[in-house]
């Protein structure tokens, strides 16, 4: 497996938009939960990062091919969720995201 985060994606997101790709979400441990991989956590990845993080499966029998379709469905994919994105738009503009003091409803 290999494990990537996507900023401003919602791990949920991409795997829904790729289902035709062996990818997961979450904690494999705990792949009931939305909550991220603890490994993650334990390795000090952020917690916006562990949240838009997935897991790729791939094995010796994946071929280039196959990995080559993968980027590209996720490049592409990728692009429209943060197009989407009011996060990613106040990054485009320059907003530093971690300095916003949010307020809960």
């Amino acid at each position: 497996c290999i494990n990537l985060s996507f900023a401003y994606v919602e791990g949920e997101s991409l795997l829904m938009a790729l289902k035709d790709i062996a990818l997961s979400s979450g904690s494999a441990c705990t792949s009931a939960s939305l909550e991220p991989s603890y490994v993650l956590r334990a390795i000090g990845t952020d917690e916006d990062l562990a949240h838009s993080s997935i897991r790729f499966g791939i094995g010796r029998f994946t071929t280039e091919e196959e990995i080559d379709y993968t980027v590209g469905k996720c490049v592409s994919h990728v692009k429209r969720l943060r197009d989407m994105s009011p996060l990613w738009e106040m990054v485009q503009e320059g907003v530093d995201i971690k300095s916003i003091k949010w307020t809960q409803h």
